[in-house]
């Protein structure tokens, strides 16, 4: 283990003088090898470099990293505002919400609660879930949907349970275990593989068409969000001890260990 942190912190260096440089959040390469930073705007990779830092921050405890996340993920604390995306818990939980559990800085925890409140707003009682995208504009207004919600969201519902922890107000929680009880309805196949995307009836919580913005076909199993799956559920039992949602990601990932290639 030492050894394989010892590699990443000589790997994450030579990013962090790009970034230095760049002043901008590094996401990826592009086909040419070239840095892709996080879009302008809002980006729902823009907490994952900061998160890292983090990390190692927590392993080396070399200030540098710490001094790192904190610039970088200063760069979007505003996003804690944005309630037009469902990525909240993408963006902070992995930023703020590992930066507070190491330092306990308490405007972490602000920023926490505020991104939890403005998550809070997509959630539907009579849907049952929160939304994922908006579709009045873009390509999803062009897919006939009303309220989707994709498999992906599971990932940000560990920002509700924490701001549950944080305030002692259960709403978050209940919000988070019931978006998860109404995926685990209605995501999955008999062979437990997930659909990406299930749209529903926002006046009735019915649902109105099982479909894919990823993957091969609506009727395939995309492999990215299979471990959506098998993550979130994991972390929902973890704050909610339900058995149900612990089986549940046991049987996603039965599903991906079994998996012959005809799904």
């Amino acid at each position: 283990i030492t050894k394989k942190i010892e590699l990443a912190e000589q790997q994450l260096t030579l990013l962090l003088a790009d970034a230095d440089k760049a002043n901008k959040i590094p996401r990826t390469l592009d086909a040419n090898g070239n840095m892709h930073w996080t879009r302008d705007g809002f980006d729902w990779t823009e907490g994952f470099f900061p998160g890292t830092c983090w990390y190692l921050y927590e392993s080396t405890k070399d200030v540098k990293w710490k001094i790192a996340a904190e610039k970088f993920q200063t760069q979007f604390e505003s996003h804690k505002k944005n309630t037009f995306n469902h990525d909240l818990g993408f963006v902070f939980s992995s930023s703020y919400g590992n930066g507070y559990r190491i330092t306990k800085n308490n405007h972490y925890k602000e920023v926490l609660i505020e991104a939890a409140n403005s998550l809070m707003t997509r959630f539907s009682p009579t849907v049952g879930s929160l939304k994922s995208w908006d579709v009045n504009n873009g390509w999803q207004a062009e897919r006939d949907w009303e309220f989707p919600v994709i498999i992906d969201n599971m990932m940000n519902l560990e920002l509700l349970y924490k701001a549950s922890i944080l305030t002692d107000d259960s709403k978050y929680k209940n919000a988070a275990t019931t978006h998860a009880k109404t995926t685990m309805k209605n995501h999955f196949r008999t062979d437990n593989s997930s659909f990406h995307v299930v749209d529903y009836n926002p006046n009735n919580g019915e649902v109105r068409s099982k479909q894919t913005a990823q993957g091969y076909a609506d009727s395939s199993a995309w492999a990215r969000g299979q471990a959506w799956g098998i993550y979130g559920f994991t972390l929902c039992y973890r704050y909610t001890k339900n058995a149900e949602f612990l089986e549940q990601a046991q049987n996603i990932a039965d599903f991906v260990t079994n998996y012959n290639g005809t799904t």
